[in-house]
This record gives C-alpha cells, sequence and structure tokens, in this order.
C-alpha cells in the first residue's frame, strides 16, 4: 500500500532559515524577485506594442501588534486555480513553468520565495488579480501548514498582486521603515521599473556606470563616489566590464593599496539588476 509523505511546514521554514537564507532579511529579496517575475511575465505576454504599467509599491507601517509590510506590483497575477496550484503546493514548479515562460526569463521561483515570508511572519496573504482574466483572490497561508482560499470582498481595479505578513514579536526589527527601505535599495536600486517604500523612490535612474555625464572626468568622479559608497575605499583606477557574449555589463574597482591578504575580498553581482 503507497502512502502520501506528510511535510512539517514549520520544520521546511527552519531548514530554510539555518541552511538555504543568511539571514531573515531575504525575504524582502524574495517578495521583490516575486513581484519582478510577474511584471515580467505580464510583459512577455502582451501584443501589439501594448505596455502595461510596471511598479512595485512597498507599503510599511508599525504599531502594537508588530510591523506590517505589503508588496503590491502589477504583475500577471494568478487565477484562483493557479493559487491552489501553486501557493498551495511546495516544491512545484513555479509560476513561469505553468505559464509556459523559459527559466531564463525569471529570477526566482514564487512558491518557495514566499516561504520565506515565515521566517519573519506567522501569517502571509496574498491577494491577486490575473491578467488572463477572472475575479480577485485571496490566498492566506500560514506556518502550521493551514491555508484559505477565497474570493475578496473587494475587486483590484488593476491586475497584479499584493503580499502581506505581519511581523512576529521576535521579528519586528526586521519589518520596520528604515530596514525594509535599506534592504530595498539593497536588493532592487537597479531594477528597470519604479520601486517605492512609503512612496520614496529606492531604484536608480540607470546603472551607475550607464549613466552619462559632460566629460570622462566627471564620469570617473562618479564612479569614485560609488566604489566608496559600496566597498569604502576611493579607486586608483576603474575598468569598465562589457561581455556582450555573457549580457555583462559594470565596473571592476582597483584598490588603491596592496590588500591585506586576511580581509576577504568584496564583489556586488546582480543577476537581471537584482542583487
Amino acid at each position: 500500500m503507497e502512502n502520501a509523505f506528510r511535510v512539517d511546514l514549520r520544520g521546511v521554514v527552519d531548514l530554510l532559515s539555518r541552511h538555504l537564507y543568511s539571514s531573515p532579511r531575504v525575504y524582502v529579496r524574495e517578495l521583490l524577485q516575486n513581484a519582478t517575475d510577474a511584471i515580467t511575465a505580464r510583459r512577455a505576454g502582451e501584443r501589439d506594442g501594448a505596455r502595461s504599467p510596471a511598479t512595485v509599491a512597498i507599503d510599511v507601517s508599525t504599531d502594537g501588534a508588530g510591523g506590517l509590510i505589503s508588496v503590491r506590483d502589477t504583475g500577471i497575477g494568478l487565477t484562483e486555480d493557479e493559487v491552489h496550484t501553486l501557493l498551495a503546493t511546495i516544491g512545484r514548479s513555479s509560476k513561469r513553468d505553468e505559464l509556459g515562460f523559459s527559466r531564463h526569463e525569471f529570477l526566482g521561483q514564487f512558491g518557495i520565495g514566499l516561504l520565506s515570508g515565515f521566517l519573519v511572519a506567522d501569517e502571509i496573504s496574498v491577494e491577486t488579480r490575473s491578467a488572463r482574466g477572472g475575479g480577485t483572490v485571496l490566498w492566506t497561508g500560514r506556518s502550521d501548514g493551514r491555508y484559505s482560499v477565497e474570493r475578496a470582498d473587494r475587486e483590484r481595479d488593476e491586475p497584479g498582486t499584493t503580499v502581506t505578513l505581519r511581523a512576529r514579536h521576535d521579528a519586528a526589527e526586521w519589518v520596520t521603515e528604515r530596514t525594509i527601505t535599506e534592504l530595498a535599495a539593497l536588493y532592487g536600486a537597479l531594477l528597470p521599473f519604479e520601486v517605492t517604500v512609503n512612496g520614496r523612490r529606492t531604484t536608480l535612474d540607470a546603472p551607475p556606470w550607464q549613466v552619462r555625464h559632460a566629460s570622462p572626468a566627471q564620469r570617473r568622479h562618479a564612479l569614485a563616489g560609488h566604489a566608496h559608497e559600496l566597498f569604502g575605499f576611493t579607486p586608483l583606477d576603474v575598468v569598465d566590464l562589457h561581455v556582450p557574449e555573457a549580457g555583462l555589463t559594470g565596473v571592476a574597482y582597483i584598490l588603491p593599496t596592496t590588500p591585506n591578504p586576511a580581509v576577504p575580498g568584496a564583489h556586488r553581482v546582480s543577476l537581471k539588476r537584482m542583487l
């Protein structure tokens, strides 16, 4: 007689926090990544030159019950069937495969990434409306493995998704306006669309090495400031990196002095503009 495995979701979350994620702060990156993939999926399915809005709005508030964060995107959204399939089955292929898009177009896996929210919260709600039709659906998942799906009381004006979670008391430090603003800028400053935290933009107009300057000297000065901000030193020189075959662009900063062998090196690498 065959039987199905049972999964302890609390144990899975603990496994993620100890062995997959370096810190609870990565939940912000995962939520941003999910929103980015949703926007990418929606735009990939558009035709006849249509161009849907591309924004991610993060709202953070605090009260006596702990910090509350909601991440609202203008992406492709989910139908009710997709909500059951993708959010209720841990480890299933991600949204991109269900929608027929190739893996290289996306950054992560929605179902797995959403689990990272349980690093800081015991309950996650997802309100979503699909760009392919259907009403607004509300999914509520809990860290003990229970979930519910229902039609939302109010329809969203436009397709997209809002993920909301309230921090546990022991994780309140990870759900404050200051922390979220810093993390959104850290992970998503280079994203090619607007990301805001409580209305304040955290994305740049363009990567620093792609900004046009009046002269090479001004460009070098600006990049030197960028190096000092990221790594804490003023570079001896700046080397442009451009490998079209690999889709690689960027800059390398040359240290002004011989580094101490005991001090680890530092670098920043962004995949599809996400750190």
